[in-house]
């Protein structure tokens, strides 16, 4: 089936205002913030269950550069916005440049998020106990949401360099800016929980 073919079929209006593609998303990001969710509910439960939390000698996780990673994953959010300005009035350049801005933020992310999994199994991994498990389960489920996220970008940024969005056309590209959203927020309840709690509750 060809590209055009596809779009037409995901592209059909609902009689709402938006197109199945747009609510497939939608589902998608309720789907997977429910997993996000329970992830992290499992992890408040066994916390709040433990007479020391990390368990064992773990030591809490570095901040310095995981909040630096984070700052560039939140301004990976607000080129996005931008983009998504840029390209409804029509200034496909500008749209196109904090486009491949976001890509490169969410990169530098992916990895410096790489370069911890090789580096924390120095300190512990995912089989050392239930707090291991959890670390490693939440971060690289986020990991994988990232990865995804980015390979969806970068599609999007060919479209749009062959001018396949315009400002009364760009659901696809607005779809895309929904889901990297979606991840950063997800961030937004991973970082305080996995890395700042563990600071405030070691021993």
């Amino acid at each position: 089936m060809s590209a055009g073919a596809i779009r037409a079929h995901v592209d059909v209006p609902t009689g709402t205002g938006r197109t199945t593609a747009w609510w497939g998303m939608v589902m998608t990001i309720l789907t997977e913030g429910t997993l996000f969710a329970m992830l992290l509910f499992v992890y408040f439960y066994l916390f709040s269950r433990a007479p020391e939390w990390p368990l064992g000698d773990i030591e809490p996780p570095e901040l310095l550069v995981v909040s630096v990673r984070t700052a560039l994953l939140f301004a990976s959010s607000l080129t996005m916005s931008v983009t998504d300005r840029a390209i409804r009035r029509g200034r496909t350049g500008l749209a196109t440049t904090f486009l491949a801005g976001t890509i490169m933020l969410g990169a530098v992310f992916l990895v410096g998020h790489v370069e911890e999994m090789l580096r924390m199994p120095e300190e512990f991994t995912w089989a050392t106990n239930v707090y291991g498990s959890l670390f490693y389960v939440v971060v690289n489920f986020h990991g994988a949401h990232l990865l995804i996220g980015l390979v969806m970008l970068a599609f999007a940024l060919v479209a749009l360099r062959r001018g396949r969005y315009t400002p009364e056309r760009h659901e696809g590209l607005k779809i895309v800016g929904m889901y990297w959203h979606f991840v950063d927020v997800v961030w937004v309840f991973v970082f305080p929980t996995l890395y700042l709690l563990p600071h405030v509750t070691a021993p």
